[in-house]
């Protein structure tokens, strides 16, 4: 009296998984695909920040791009003060754990990567010099640029002028630090150009800390 009930329940057990088995449905295949296409960032479900030429030349040396994403909110830059070790960025926590470089975070410059398929990047190759502007997209959004997932900071470089035109700069600061640099641009026909020369020196404010940074960068 007592096997019965078991068995009668494993029996209704048995016809009960066999009648999921045939109602299961197999769906059709989910596409997502992301779009490239220009779009005001009010528009997009993202977290995108934009900082424009004004911002990254006129109120610093434009030497390192820890000078402007400090202002970013969820991102932190830690500026170790060694061109040897690039600076770190953590963006919502991804890129913390990177002992040198830029890890999590992909870094690109005019669309063009300037970090290794592993991850791997680092921001020395930027030239703010010619930036025309920085935009900071943060959170897993970055998936429509590659596998990483903290987050995306890319650099536009600006446009030549319509006249050829020649810049010179110059700049001090303490430490016995200065940069100077030359900036040539222009267009002809529907060639347009524009090239930036710079040297950057300083002793620095440790001992045992200079550096020199010679850059050039076209378009």
């Amino acid at each position: 009296m007592l096997v019965a009930p078991a068995t009668a329940f494993s029996q209704d057990a048995e016809n009960a998984r066999t009648g999921q088995e045939q109602e299961s449905v197999q769906l059709a295949p989910i596409v997502v695909t992301p779009t490239r296409v220009e779009q005001s960032s009010f528009d997009l479900p993202t977290a995108v920040n934009v900082i424009d030429a004004q911002a990254i030349r006129e109120q610093h040396q434009a030497v390192n791009i820890s000078e402007t994403l400090v202002r970013v909110p969820g991102t932190v830059v830690q500026n170790r003060e060694t061109f040897s070790q690039e600076q770190q960025i953590i963006i919502r926590g991804f890129g913390a754990r990177a002992g040198f470089g830029v890890r999590g975070i992909k870094l690109l410059a005019d669309g063009i990567p300037a970090s290794t398929p592993d991850g791997q990047g680092g921001t020395g190759l930027f030239d703010l010099g010619t930036a025309k502007r920085i935009e900071v997209l943060r959170g897993p959004f970055s998936a429509l640029y590659g596998n990483h997932s903290g987050g995306v900071v890319q650099v536009f470089t600006e446009d030549g002028p319509d006249r050829p035109t020649l810049t010179p700069y110059f700049s001090v600061g303490s430490y016995d630090t200065w940069r100077a640099g030359v900036k040539f641009g222009g267009q002809a026909d529907n060639l347009n150009y524009i090239a930036n020369l710079s040297r950057y020196e300083t002793d620095g404010y440790r001992d045992h800390s200079e550096a020199r940074k010679d850059q050039f960068n076209s378009k």
